[in-house]
């Protein structure tokens, strides 16, 4: 018999994001490739949180946006659901620059560099914008 997900009121599966596979902040800085998929990753959230002033992109939300690519690439979600309209935005920029910057990169690299940056933003938000702000003093444009 099969397992099947815990799901909440909505029938969703209730995911442990921190379970998704990730690579150690060491491992990848002594990687180019890794530190160069980081750095492009950051920086869209980056340009997400601080581009627009009338537009909130907070941590929670650049959380959300990786959320999502874990769904599709580490779940294999079909189908994902967008009506969160800021999250919408990050998963479309950032789909738009892994299709440019990042297309040769396996999608199971991005989604370990993803899940590194996800624990980034865990361990540093205090429900703001406290890894953004932290992030754009590297990665910012």
């Amino acid at each position: 018999m099969a397992k099947c997900a815990p799901a909440d009121h909505t029938g969703k599966p209730v995911r442990n994001y921190r379970n998704v596979p990730h690579y150690e902040i060491q491992t990848i800085s002594r990687s180019p490739e890794l530190e160069f998929i980081a750095s492009t990753i950051e920086s869209v959230m980056c340009r997400l949180g601080f581009s627009d002033p009338d537009e909130s992109f907070m941590d929670k939300d650049a959380a959300g946006v990786l959320e999502l690519f874990f769904d599709r690439y580490h779940f294999k979600d079909a189908e994902l659901e967008l009506d969160n309209p800021t999250l919408k935005k990050g998963y479309e920029l950032l789909s738009e620059t892994i299709e440019e910057d990042l297309t040769d990169i396996p999608k199971e690299d991005l989604v370990r560099v993803m899940a590194t940056t996800h624990r980034a933003i865990q361990r540093r938000t205090r429900g703001g914008d406290e890894y953004l702000r932290f992030i754009n003093e590297y990665a910012g444009d």
